[in-house]
């Protein structure tokens, strides 16, 4: 699960010419079936202790024991949580510039946040697209110096910061603008 299943294109997995993220979660989980392995889902640790062995307690109440455990904690693409943004993913919102990236190749696009993973997306952005604009809630970036001044030093990137982003706007099949308020002047911009 995680991340991957809310990846639409996946083209840079070894052997995978090319998948969707659901698609490859779903063959993992088959191949793993061919082996003596248990697949445990719906359960959450409650607590973990050692002795000879790791013990990691489920909310169930069932314990399971072992000689290593590995912690896979997963993350979760960071939302902007503002109307529009759930209609529109996967048709003009996206969440991985790696991944989305190419499908917006010649376009003007814009990235929301700028530390250090909205700048490093932006300047890798900036080489496939036509343009992009950082929107900045914050009166300054929070990304390195050094990304900072690669971001600053690219033509096709534009810096608002102070910009609170308050709707991604469509026309009912994909993402056509998003709107912006100028924090410092309560001023809307789209």
């Amino acid at each position: 699960g995680g991340q991957v299943l809310d990846t639409v294109g996946i083209e840079n997995f070894i052997s995978v010419k090319a998948t969707e993220g659901p698609k490859l979660v779903a063959q993992l989980e088959e191949h793993v079936k061919d082996y003596d392995v248990d697949i445990i889902t719906d359960q959450l640790a409650r607590k973990i202790s050692r002795d000879d062995l790791i013990h990691v307690e489920l909310e169930s109440g069932a314990t399971l024991s072992s000689k290593s455990v590995i912690l896979a904690t997963g993350a979760r693409w960071r939302q902007m949580n503002v109307p529009g943004e759930d209609k529109y993913k996967g048709v003009g919102v996206a969440y991985c510039p790696h991944c989305d990236g190419p499908f917006f190749k010649g376009k003007k696009v814009a990235v929301i946040g700028g530390g250090n993973s909205g700048i490093e997306a932006a300047i890798d952005l900036a080489g496939i697209v036509e343009h992009v604009t950082v929107l900045e809630f914050d009166t300054k970036l929070r990304a390195d110096a050094v990304l900072q001044q690669k971001a600053r030093s690219m033509s096709n990137i534009d810096i608002v910061t102070n910009a609170m982003t308050t709707e991604v706007l469509g026309d009912g099949n994909k993402v056509t603008g998003l709107t912006y308020t100028d924090r410092s002047n309560d001023e809307q911009h789209q």
